[in-house]
């Protein structure tokens, strides 16, 4: 027998990650199992994966949609300041500076 699980992520109004098992709903808390997900798209603005969009003394609110491209290289951002940007993925380094931004 072969089960396959799938897994969704939210972003909740608490800014906090949620990831749950398909199609039962339940909430995965292990992070040793949600580091080995592979992901098929990514749009959430929360987790490892993407600490490195955080500008330094950000809050909150800042940032306010992320998408990674399909061939799962850059992630592009959007935020309260009116910029996009686009930086490698995964961008797991804090405050990186290394992001282009789109005009």
């Amino acid at each position: 027998i072969c089960f396959f699980l799938s897994y969704f992520q939210v972003s909740t109004g608490a800014y906090k990650r949620q990831v749950h098992e398909v199609p039962l709903g339940k909430q995965i808390t292990d992070p040793a199992l949600i580091e080995k997900i592979t992901w098929a798209t990514w749009t959430s603005i929360l987790g490892d994966e993407v600490i490195g969009i955080w500008p330094r003394n950000a809050e909150k609110a800042d940032v306010n949609c992320a998408c990674v491209t399909h061939a799962g290289v850059n992630i592009v951002t959007g935020d309260d300041f009116g910029l996009v940007k686009l930086f490698d993925f995964p961008c797991t380094e804090k405050f990186v500076s290394r992001y282009f931004i789109l005009i």
